[in-house]
Order: structure tokens, then sequence, then C-alpha cells
């Protein structure tokens, strides 16, 4: 990870172009992004090191892939997991109780800059709400 980066964000959606927008506007607000636009790939990404601190998984993928959920899942599974936000172009699609948005967040597309940065900003606080110590949450947006 880039040492000047905030944090380290792994974006999942099989959209190229949406995904390309996330990425952009990641980075601009001083994220390390990778990205892909496969699950599965996504998964052994998961594995690898350094551990991303953020995963923002579309819901729906292509068939065949596991879904944005599933994939969610295992990074909540693992051990200091990444947080994880969710994105869908179906927010009504989304059976109710299916998701926990108290602890993962569920944001619709399209997606502002100001929602999608506040989403991970938040999602990076420590359970007491305080900002890190070591991240400034305030850089440029």
């Amino acid at each position: 990870m880039d040492q000047n980066a905030r944090a380290s964000v792994l974006v999942l959606d099989d959209d190229d172009p949406f995904r390309s927008i996330l990425v952009r506007m990641l980075s601009a607000a001083g994220y390390a992004v990778t990205d892909t636009g496969n699950a599965n790939d996504a998964i052994k990404l998961l594995d690898g090191k350094p551990p991303f601190h953020v995963l923002i998984a579309d819901v729906q993928m292509p068939i065949f892939q596991p879904h944005g959920i599933n994939v969610g899942n295992i990074a909540l599974n693992k051990p200091n997991g990444p947080k994880v936000i969710y994105i869908t172009g179906r927010p009504d699609q989304v059976p109710n109780g299916f998701i926990n948005t108290a602890r993962t967040p569920l944001l619709a597309k399209p997606i502002r800059a100001e929602e999608l940065i506040a989403a991970v900003e938040k999602a990076l606080r420590p359970a007491n709400g305080a900002a890190p110590k070591d991240q400034a949450l305030s850089r440029v947006r």
C-alpha cells in the first residue's frame, strides 16, 4: 500500500465504467484502491497481503460468480478482515434483513462522491466513533 494512502480499499463491481468511477473517487480522496470485476478474484485478493481496510462490493454479480454479499461475508469472517460496504443499482431487490445495514451499509447506485467517501470514513472509524489517530479523515474530497 502507498505509504501516503489513508487506507486500502478493494472495489468489486462487474460494471467496468462504474467501477472506474468508484476507483477515481476513492483515489482522489487519498485511498489506495485495488479493483476487480470478478467475485472469485476478489476472494483471492482478500487472502493477499497486506490486508484491505474496506471492501466495497456490488450485491449483484454475473451468473456463475458468488454475489457480493457472499464475498462480503467471507471478508467479515476473516480475523481482522476489512469493513464492508455494499452497493447496488437495485436496493429494492435486496430482501429485508438480508444485510445488517448497521454493520454493513447498503448504498444505492448512482453514488455521489460525498456519499461514498462518508461511508468509507464511517466504516474506518473505531467502534467508539472517534476518528482513527493515524488517519486524517478530513483530506480533500
